[in-house]
């Protein structure tokens, strides 16, 4: 896993939850609905993911369970970029 993916990753969802400083206390593999992530919440980062690494996912992609640790939204995006440079 890159460090870099790593970093961006945790700046988008600080940008985006509620209490960013909840983040230094979950794992990498802890689920993130501990942090009040609500549909509003998961738009936000998916959009905020979208233009930070020029990706782009239809609705149908769109499964939580994407996006429901750290490690699966690092792991998801990889998957996602592998091409496109980002």
């Amino acid at each position: 896993m890159s460090n870099e993916l790593k970093e961006r990753v945790l700046m988008i969802l600080r940008d985006n939850v509620d209490d960013p400083g909840a983040l230094d206390a979950i794992g990498m593999d802890d689920d993130l609905s501990v942090l009040g992530i609500n549909s509003m919440t998961f738009i936000k980062l998916v959009l905020s993911m979208e233009m930070e690494f020029g990706v782009s996912w239809d609705d149908e992609e769109l499964d939580f369970q994407h996006f429901s640790t750290i490690n699966n939204i690092i792991r998801y995006l990889s998957q996602s970029t592998v091409g496109e440079g980002a």
